[in-house]
């Protein structure tokens, strides 16, 4: 396409379609001129025809002439409107002369000079000697300067009004449509004004394309235009407070938002206290409503396109760099929490950890106090009765309900009082238990939320590592992106184009609530797929608190295909591993498998519990490491009984083949090589066992053809020789009927008479 305009334009021929196209334009331009020749200013005044001759576009100097020679001729003679046709011959004489001057012609400053100059003249050859009109004359060269300026603006951006306008384009805009509505102020059907109905549908569009701020930006220049045109200042006033309404509620849908501008239209026109009139004015409301409701939504599409203001476009890089710096702050702040509460932990520990003296000193005072033979048990023979506690306690680990039988023969014999030793000696014990079993639980959850603090502190230093790596943003690709959007009629709030270290664009897009479009993610993929020049992938679109984003991100070199078997070690039970997988949006594919402690129900709990978070946690931007801390720590205080789960990733970067293993207590991971079969084995604790868990890590390059295979431990109770010659001997066929038949295998070939959960997942690496 862009070779045959090429040659259209070397070769100087035009299509029909081109001369068709441009003899609209000129006749749009022509009708334009006319109409505003007809917008009047304080009842006797028409300065904006010769304003857009001094703003319109260049090519377009002929039929702007035409049309507001025309508008201006057709009342000259009964109003005198010949000095205007004079500043616009000036205005035109002067601007075809400096034609060859590009550039002083789209100057808004230079439309401004000339029109205003023009007005002034033939204002002062026309002046009546009335000291008066030299204030309206003032005023009218300063009105038609503004509106060319306006106008001249307007004409800068109108070609690429489907790329977006920014709030100020946007107000310049409204105003050139508003002074156009002006124009046709005159023209009634059975006493109800056209431009009225038509402002009325304007600003409802704008409100509900554009929000409160284009509304009410709307509705300000359509009442200035009315009013200067004779319209009632009451009824001027009612556009804006109804266009207020109107765009506070626009996210709630036209409905509601014509509603809104309805009822508050009628409520002000009533409390108005002008009775001529007034029904009209409301009659002209609801035909307004109604050509707004009644409107086809792909002409909502295209109102969308141009009445959406500008998005906005994230982010530069001293922002870029001003982010990173408070991310590292905000981690180490987060490091020095956790020293603190470690160092102040640490002392309090050292203050009020429980002393097993107290256990023999109460045993004393409780038991013994006021004995005549305390002196010879605790003094003369105070070894002795320390072995008597001592064999009293390891007696209470096996059974706390202490007999006067457990008392030694000769301790015993010589002790005045043997049940209340007993008694005291249980009772003093098992407080102190208590109490160092509390310790113990504190100090694990301390550790679990110092745990959690690091995560924290390190998922902030991996995004700032991350920014500092090297990712920027393609601002250009982003405008780019968007404008290609609204082609489809999709409008986006805000947009971003961050490029990796590697070179991979992403795209991330927030729609804006008044979008009406379709999401097509094949037509969006497609899109932005030639607009940015990049080979992208299907996009992601998620739907969050009445929120819409989407993500795309460059097309991986390969692709995967996955499949999951599962064998409960009892049929119909609950099978106690748990098992996902996803992309992560940001070209790598994420498998895990879990496997929880046993069979059955609780086993089924402690492994979805694991899996469930893991997968939460990287999805939501949590490195590998840093997820393991918060699971763990979760894991360890789950339930009040041990609670226990194997943790099993493999992650798989789909632009290059790498893929990297992360084990905690897990099964050997079966790859499969060329024509070479290996295994990665784990060393690790599984995660709630212990306070410190950390992955085994192991890495290897793939490529077309190569195989991932994960398991729980029921598919390796008897080593993976087997699975390695299923894998050598595997030539075609989906990776679901591999799954299935390691899975078979597994299950039919053990002998000892144990059962246990099976579950394998494979994935087989093709290219894209």
């Amino acid at each position: 396409m862009k070779e045959a305009n090429v040659l259209s334009a070397n070769s100087g021929k035009f299509t029909r379609a081109d001369i068709l196209s441009a003899v609209i334009y000129h006749i749009i331009s022509a009708a334009v001129g006319f109409v505003l020749c007809r917008a009047v200013f304080l009842k006797n005044y028409v300065p904006f025809g010769v304003a857009f001759a001094a703003g319109c576009p260049a090519e377009f100097l002929p039929s702007v002439a035409a049309g507001v020679f025309i508008g201006y001729f057709l009342p000259a003679i009964s109003t005198s409107g010949f000095k205007y046709v004079a500043a616009a011959l000036a205005v035109l004489s002067v601007r075809f002369m400096l034609s060859f001057y590009k550039k002083i012609n789209s100057n808004p400053f230079f439309a401004a000079i000339i029109s205003s100059v023009s007005m002034a003249v033939t204002g002062a050859v026309a002046f009546s000697g009335i000291e008066t009109d030299v204030l309206y004359l003032a005023l009218e060269v300063l009105v038609c300067a503004a509106a060319a300026v306006v106008i001249s603006r307007t004409s800068l951006f109108i070609s690429r009004i489907d790329k977006g306008l920014t709030s100020e384009e946007l107000g310049c805009l409204l105003v050139l449509i508003s002074a156009l509505l002006s124009g046709l102020f005159g023209l009634t059907v059975l006493g109800v004004k056209v431009s009225a109905v038509l402002a009325v549908a304007l600003i409802l569009f704008a409100s509900k394309y554009g929000g409160a701020l284009s509304g009410t930006i709307g509705a300000i220049a359509v009442s200035t235009m009315f009013f200067f045109a004779g319209q009632s200042a009451q009824y001027c006033f009612i556009y804006t407070v109804c266009a207020l309404s109107a765009g506070l509620v626009s996210s709630y849908g036209k409905y509601v938002q014509l509603s809104a501008f309805f009822l508050s239209g009628v409520f002000f026109s009533l409390i108005s206290g002008i009775k001529a009139g007034t029904a009209v004015f409301i009659v002209e409301i609801a035909l307004g409503c109604l050509l707004f409701a009644v409107n086809p939504k792909g002409a909502g599409i295209q109102f969308a396109r141009i009445f959406t203001c500008f998005p906005q476009i994230s982010v530069n890089n001293d922002l870029n760099r001003a982010v990173t710096m408070r991310l590292k702050e905000a981690a180490l702040g987060i490091k020095d929490v956790k020293t603190t509460v470690d160092e102040v932990a640490a002392r309090l520990e050292g203050i009020n950890a429980p002393s097993f003296s107290v256990v023999l000193s109460s045993a004393e005072k409780e038991a013994c106090g006021g004995c005549k033979m305390r002196a010879h048990c605790w003094e003369a023979r105070r070894e002795t009765t320390l072995d008597t506690v001592f064999t009293l306690i390891k007696k209470m680990k096996a059974d706390p309900r202490l007999k006067e039988n457990d008392l030694p023969g000769d301790f015993k014999a010589a002790c005045l009082r043997p049940q209340s030793f007993l008694s005291a000696v249980s009772k003093s014990y098992t407080d102190y238990a208590s109490l160092v079993s509390a310790n113990s639980r504190i100090t694990q959850i301390r550790q679990a939320v110092g745990d959690q603090f690091e995560g924290v502190a390190s998922m902030l230093s991996g995004l700032a590592d991350e920014y500092l790596s090297g990712v920027t943003f393609d601002n250009s690709a982003a405008l780019t992106a968007v404008s290609a959007l609204k082609n489809i009629g999709i409008c986006a709030d805000e947009c971003s184009a961050p490029i990796d270290k590697y070179g991979r664009m992403e795209i991330n897009l927030k729609l804006a609530k008044t979008n009406e479009a379709v999401l097509n993610k094949r037509d969006i993929m497609k899109v932005l797929s030639l607009s940015c020049e990049r080979n992208f992938a299907p996009p992601v679109i998620k739907k969050t608190s009445g929120e819409t984003f989407i993500n795309i991100g460059e097309r991986a070199a390969y692709t995967v295909d996955v499949g999951v078997y599962q064998r409960s070690a009892k049929p119909g039970d609950l099978c106690g591993d748990n098992y996902s997988y996803f992309a992560d949006g940001k070209g790598h594919f994420i498998m895990l498998i879990s496997d929880g402690m046993g069979t059955g129900g609780r086993a089924a709990v402690d492994s979805a519990m694991a899996s469930g978070l893991m997968t939460r946690l990287i999805k939501s931007g949590f490195g590998f490491d840093c997820a393991l801390k918060f699971l763990n720590s979760s894991m360890l205080f789950k339930s009040a009984d041990e609670s226990l789960a194997t943790m099993d990733v493999a992650s798989i970067d789909m632009h290059t083949g790498a893929v990297e293993l992360y084990k905690a207590g897990a099964a050997p991971t079966v790859v499969k090589r060329g024509n070479r079969t290996g295994k990665a084995v784990s060393t690790s604790m599984p995660i709630g066992i212990l306070s410190n868990v950390s992955f085994d890590r192991a890495g290897i390059k793939l490529s077309t053809g190569d195989i991932v295979v994960l398991l729980s431990d029921g598919a390796a109770f008897d080593g993976i020789d087997y699975i390695r010659d299923e894998l050598e001997h595997f030539n075609k066929g989906t990776a679901q009927d591999l799954a299935e038949r390691i899975v078979s295998y597994a299950a039919n070939s053990r002998r000892d008479g144990h059962t246990d959960d099976i579950t394998v997942m494979t994935a087989i690496i093709k290219k894209q």
